[in-house]
């Protein structure tokens, strides 16, 4: 015969501590898993983010993706590049590869130790002038009260952009001894630069909210600090073109040498109104 087993209460309260005896370690799981997700999908939805902006950005100013050549690359490259200044350690780790100019940068290519370092001196210097040129808007412009002479127009900047993306592009090539993705990437950067600027305007304005939020006192106070330690280099560097061409004429007495010396001594004096120079009989 059968009966049936009744339950008692100490047999409740072992079946009900036991699914309890496991609970905090996989509580402890399910906490540690959600949080790496929650890390990785930050991550990963901001770079999502970031194309889905650019895609929406590329439709709004009429330069969609494939309208001339096939760019998807160059998107996935763009949302990349966007999303990596959402990383310090990423951008802490460029500078020493950016140049502050072209002679600078030369110096840099010359003295680099492999054609893997020239091609990250091109790249690097290359995406810092996009995001600076399109996403920050921090490119030089022009100020009344200084000399032309030591303003560098945004077209300047633009075509160095380009031209670093081209020497970049064919580093990229050479390394990979034939076709290479990232170098057919990169070229296509340079030849379509105007137009992914523009696009990275749209997208900065629209959809990244970067936009200039100083009052008109604020920036004018602004630019007259930059305008002053400026000054104050621009004097020091023609100070020292002076010297130099004047030691020079001191030695050969050149027709050459004195005209370049006049002219330098009239810049100097439109910069400090103290100095004066009178050439020596």
């Amino acid at each position: 015969m059968f009966t049936n087993r009744s339950t008692t209460p100490d047999d409740q309260t072992m079946e009900q501590r036991q699914p309890l005896k496991n609970a905090p370690i996989r509580a402890t799981k399910r906490r540690s898993i959600r949080r790496k997700l929650e890390i990785g999908t930050d991550v990963q939805t901001s770079y999502f983010f970031m194309l889905n902006c650019l895609l929406h950005s590329r439709i709004h100013t009429g330069i969609e993706s494939n309208h001339e050549v096939y760019d998807e690359d160059v998107n996935v490259y763009l949302a990349h590049l966007l999303n990596s200044h959402m990383d310090a350690s990423q951008i802490t780790a460029m500078p020493e590869y950016i140049a502050a100019c072209d002679a600078d940068l030369f110096r840099m290519i010359e003295e680099a130790a492999s054609d893997r370092q020239r091609y990250t001196i091109y790249k690097a210097n290359a995406d810092f002038l996009l995001m600076s040129i399109a996403v920050f808007d921090t490119i030089d412009k022009p100020v009344f009260n200084r000399p032309a002479i030591f303003h560098t127009s945004r077209n300047t900047y633009v075509a160095r952009a380009a031209s670093y993306y081209a020497h970049a592009a064919s580093y990229a090539t050479k390394l990979s001894c034939g076709t290479s993705k990232v170098g057919l990437t990169l070229q296509k950067l340079s030849d379509g630069f105007n137009d992914y600027v523009q696009i990275l305007m749209y997208m900065r304005g629209q959809y990244l909210n970067l936009l200039k939020r100083y009052s008109p006192g604020e920036l004018f106070h602004l630019d007259r600090q930059i305008e002053m330690v400026e000054r104050d280099q621009a004097v020091e560097r023609v100070r020292n073109e002076f010297l130099d061409t004047y030691h020079e004429w001191m030695k050969t007495r050149g027709d050459a040498v004195q005209k370049r010396l006049l002219e330098q001594a009239e810049l100097l004096k439109e910069l400090d109104p103290a100095f004066d120079f009178q050439l020596p009989a």
